[in-house]
């Protein structure tokens, strides 16, 4: 039987609700469930034997018809369900954004390697709400602040303990795999050829290190919630050996300086990367084989999926003989469809004939945070402004809930949300797909993907990036009464989410607060439907008063204090090593507050 309860929010009452929670969908629990987010780098829809694949080749040539085995993610999928429609964006960094926050790139994208600390992110509202939070593998959000460095400014977002690549812009080093540099909870740890790993007497490796301390992090919480995210270093590239490829000495005396091809990065050799697909796997059976010690395999949620569709140059041959290659940087299919599958045994249902259980309807990556907290009983504190869905009663097994229809993506790949030239904006379903009018398609583009997955109806058209071009598709003046119904469809969501600027801000809130008393302070954005409705706050006087991104006002001593609003509209706040952090001479609202004792 599935038992639903209320919860108070958990901005204000972070101990109540741990002390009263049982999970929104859950059987009774002593406990709130733990969660383990994997996220793999670069690997696609086509990759998985739980999807079908079976062999991988290099279209280069670097190797041929190698089989595809990952028998962890294939336990995982046979106790769990399989999602076929699943979307994110097409590069690493827009995709994590999304995952982390609930919102489409148009909101909160500004810049790459930028996102700032008022950022609401799932680890926030998972801290808040009592779970201990890790982070191991990739990060690649933020680079600091002229006051916080980017070694340092990873604990914004709610993280406990991490372990990470990818942090700062002066490391002293770039490497991710052999001789890695990364950073743990602040301090930079940079290994050269000549250090050895004490637990193999090898060169260190980076994904191993991250694997360790994800299985430290289970070890010393397992009496706890707890919210693992593992957005995993591999397969992205450089490729080179891991630790298992045959000869042991291809491993010990790769040489990470020599660039082999013209257009590869300098120790980058892709024959490795089957070796890459097989560590891969083993280090989610590291995770899984922990939680089953430990004795929480029934009490955690697994995620496991991809953050962009894969490298082109990878090709993966299907059980019916298809093949298929990446699309990496193309927001098209290839590109965006990853694989996805969620697990807890007991809880999420499989198929009726036992088994892998399989789901056709929409997944948008900014339904990861929202079906996240359901799954947990977290009330959302800032459900009114995300984009995603939950698909948590879809998840375990309730045919009749409704699903997502459509999904809007607002992409501008790597570069400044201001950046025209790159920037586009789509609505689609299974079937069809429409683009916002852009440069010369002053009506917008229109494909049929049931019949042109990859979009090239029409006529190609400039390049935009990642070898990217558009295509014209199809003639608008000549689709079918089928087409034409879902080119309005999709117009209408067009629409809806197109461009409105922030006009003002109100906060909402007492005007006098006790010290050791906690008040929660709402910010109002006119209009309600504004875009870029992320507000920083800021007080006055820290040593009277602070507030948090939540808009939780701390007293902490008798004056009067003013607490500040601005708007991202125009407040531009940046963790890019910028000279400015955010402007505070644009759209704000003042609230003056007098604490008392």
């Amino acid at each position: 039987m599935i038992t639903r309860y209320t919860f108070p929010p958990v901005r204000v009452w972070p101990c109540l609700l741990l002390a009263l929670i049982m999970p929104l969908g859950l059987a009774a629990k002593e406990r709130p469930p733990n969660v383990v987010l994997i996220l793999i780098d670069d690997l696609s829809y086509f990759s998985w034997p739980a999807y079908g694949a079976k062999t991988v080749s290099s279209g280069q040539g670097h190797f041929k018809d190698v089989p595809v085995e990952m028998p962890n993610i294939d336990r995982l999928a046979e106790e769990g369900v399989r999602f076929n429609q699943a979307y994110v964006h097409p590069i690493c960094e827009p995709t994590r954004v999304a995952l982390m926050t609930g919102m489409h790139n148009g909101r909160n994208f500004l810049a790459p390697k930028a996102v700032h600390e008022s950022q609401i992110t799932f680890s926030d509202v998972f801290k808040k709400a009592g779970y201990a939070t890790g982070m191991y593998g990739k990060w690649k959000q933020t680079r600091g602040t002229p006051s916080v460095p980017g070694n340092e400014y990873i604990s914004q977002f709610g993280w406990d303990d991490y372990l990470c690549f990818d942090v700062t812009n002066d490391a002293k080093g770039w490497r991710r795999y052999l001789d890695p540099t990364l950073f743990k909870n602040g301090e930079q740890l940079h290994y050269t050829k000549d250090d050895l790993d004490p637990l193999t007497g090898r060169r260190y490796y980076g994904p191993d290190l991250c694997n360790r301390a994800a299985l430290q992090f289970i070890d010393d919480h397992k009496d706890e919630p707890f919210f693992l995210y593992y957005p995993m270093i591999l397969v992205h590239d450089e490729h080179t050996p891991t630790p298992d490829t045959v000869p042991a000495s291809l491993y010990d005396d790769f040489d990470t300086k020599t660039k082999l091809e013209k257009w590869l990065l300098a120790g980058d050799d892709r024959t490795y990367f089957p070796d890459m697909l097989k560590y891969m796997d083993k280090m989610i059976g590291n995770i899984i084989n922990k939680l089953d010690e430990d004795g929480l395999l029934d009490d955690t949620l697994i995620i496991v999926m991809g953050d962009n569709g894969g490298k082109e140059v990878f090709e993966y041959t299907m059980d019916d003989g298809t093949v298929f290659g990446g699309g990496k940087g193309h927001n098209r299919f290839h590109g965006e469809q990853i694989p996805l599958i969620f697990t807890m045994p007991g809880v999420i249902p499989q198929s009726s004939e036992g088994g892998m259980r399989e789901y056709d309807g929409l997944f948008d990556g900014t339904d990861i945070y929202p079906t996240l907290m359901e799954a947990c009983g977290i009330e959302l504190p800032n459900a009114g402004k995300i984009d995603g869905v939950s698909a948590w009663q879809q998840i375990i097994g309730k045919e009749d809930a409704g699903h997502r229809d459509v999904i809007y993506k607002w992409a501008n790949g790597n570069s400044r949300y201001d950046d025209l030239d790159t920037q586009v904006e789509f609505a689609h379903n299974a079937e069809f797909k429409r683009y916002a009018p852009h440069d010369k398609y002053p009506r917008g583009r229109f494909f049929d993907l049931r019949t042109d997955p990859y979009e090239h109806a029409g006529e190609k058209g400039r390049k935009v990036s990642w070898d990217n071009h558009f295509h014209s598709g199809l003639d608008l003046d000549s689709l079918t009464p089928e087409q034409q119904a879902a080119f309005d469809m999709l117009g209408e969501v067009l629409e809806e989410n197109a461009y409105v600027p922030v006009e003002a801000l109100q906060i909402q809130g007492d005007k006098t607060a006790r010290v050791g008393h906690e008040t929660h302070l709402h910010c109002r954005v006119i209009p309600a439907n504004a875009m870029r409705n992320n507000v920083i706050w800021e007080s006055s006087d820290p040593a009277i008063a602070t507030v948090d991104k939540f808009g939780v006002l701390t007293p902490h001593a008798p004056g009067e204090v003013e607490i500040n609003v601005y708007s991202w509209e125009d407040a531009e706040p940046l963790s890019n090593n910028g000279t400015v952090e955010y402007r505070r001479d644009g759209i704000k609202d003042i609230l003056a507050v007098n604490i008392v004792k």
